[in-house]
């Protein structure tokens, strides 16, 4: 009975830890004051 309810204790949890982690990645891809990506993107070059 005990291992039933913490594989399905466990079954909650790491989907849940793995989703937060996920959306903390994405949240840090943008600057909080201005919105910007905080990546820096290459260099645009004009017509040759």
């Amino acid at each position: 009975m005990a291992f039933v309810v913490v594989s399905v204790v466990l079954g909650g949890l790491v989907p849940g830890f793995l989703a937060g982690l996920f959306a903390f990645r994405v949240k840090s891809r943008w600057c909080p004051r201005c919105g910007e990506s905080t990546h820096a993107a290459p260099p645009v070059q004009g017509d040759r």
